[in-house]
């Protein structure tokens, strides 16, 4: 009866792996399956990590005490540290937001210079270009009257939130002005003529008011 079923059925049905396998069976064919290739993940940067750590021990041999470990993870974790701490320099920081362009972004441009610009085109009626280059005026002002450092790359909001405390009665419309730049430098929002002329104003304030720095004495 065997010998005919196995004619009937062929070779290659009988060499195929039994429709109702035993817990075994079942565990071995699974182990198979997940070890072939395409089941292969490539390890995270933090496993490798880890990997490396567990590695300096297996190397050291046994026997080690406890603080030989601690000492590695807070080498390791040092290292890790002076790393992020390299990319988030102000050098490295300035590159990036250079990528973006900070509200500083032309060189060798001023105050003065920046005023130009806006009061032209005040003239043309173009509202985005004297919304931009007023808030400019602002930035470069402060880093002229040294309220300001001179940080390339510094964007609208930093300027804003450093000037605040210098001018805090202007807070809200510093606030307001770094909105406005940013919506239209980067949103490419078209500027109004209201927002244009509120940071055109707050130009010219900023320039008649004494900055409130520390340890400085207060205007009467």
């Amino acid at each position: 009866m065997t010998s005919g079923l196995a004619r009937v059925a062929g070779p290659g049905l009988l060499d195929a792996p039994p429709l109702d396998p035993s817990r075994a069976e079942g565990r071995r064919l699974l182990e198979e399956e997940l070890a072939k290739a395409k089941y292969d993940v490539e390890p995270s940067l933090w496993d490798r990590f880890v990997q490396w750590l567990l590695g300096l021990f297996e190397t050291s041999g046994p026997g080690l005490p406890p603080w030989v470990f601690g000492l590695v993870v807070v080498v390791g974790l040092a290292l890790l540290a002076l790393v992020v701490g390299l990319l988030l320099r102000p050098e490295a920081r300035s590159r990036r937001a250079g990528e973006h362009g900070g509200v500083l972004d032309d060189r060798g441009v001023d105050a003065t210079a920046y005023r130009e610009r806006a009061r032209r085109a005040l003239r043309e009626g173009d509202w985005g270009t004297v919304l931009l280059d007023s808030y400019r005026a602002v930035v470069a002002s402060a880093v002229e009257r040294t309220i300001l450092d001179e940080l390339p790359g510094r964007t609208a909001h930093e300027a804003s939130l450093e000037l605040a405390r210098a001018f805090p009665a202007e807070r809200a419309a510093l606030r307001d002005a770094a909105d406005r730049f940013d919506a239209v430098r980067y949103g490419h929002e078209a500027g109004t003529e209201t927002d244009a002329r509120a940071v055109l104003a707050l130009d010219e304030r900023l320039a008649r008011t004494r900055p409130e720095l520390a340890g400085s004495v207060s205007a009467p």
